[in-house]
């Protein structure tokens, strides 16, 4: 265990709040540490002098008093934007018209990047052509020609 973890230990263990199982494990460590026991016997000490001295009494007027400016805080007419607790509902706009914006620039440059597909002439469309297209044999045949 390090020092300044057997020392949170130590605070814990004289405010009465530390377990069985960590005490044990700071016991082990102050066995070997002469600097974390000189702590102990100072925070202690301290702790018995801080224990003595006289707890001074607040008059009851600060009690009230206290009370009537958290009221006065509660009571305040609220902003605009605390009223309705709009934050959340500007954000999520935001974001929505952020990639609104987004996809709209996106396809305006893919489409820029990516040139229309040109046409392509294939073989097969030359030597049997579309429908109603007068093909290569057929101009063969008109012309005379005879292909074996």
């Amino acid at each position: 265990m390090r020092c300044s973890k057997a020392q949170r230990y130590l605070e814990k263990k004289l405010d009465g709040e530390l377990d069985d199982r960590s005490g044990l494990k700071l016991l082990s460590h102050l066995d070997q540490c002469p600097a974390c026991k000189a702590y102990l016997r100072n925070a202690t000490i301290l702790k018995r002098m801080l224990s003595t001295l006289p707890q001074e009494e607040f008059p009851a007027w600060v009690h009230g008093q206290i009370i009537d400016k958290v009221h006065r805080l509660d009571n305040r007419r609220p902003g605009f934007f605390r009223r309705y607790k709009l934050t959340p509902v500007t954000a999520m706009l935001t974001i929505a018209l952020s990639l609104w914006a987004g996809i709209k620039v996106g396809s305006v440059s893919y489409n820029i990047a990516s040139p229309a597909k040109e046409e392509t002439t294939t073989y097969t469309s030359i030597a049997y052509g579309e429908f109603g297209e007068n093909t290569i044999l057929d101009n063969i045949t008109k012309n005379g020609e005879q292909g074996e």
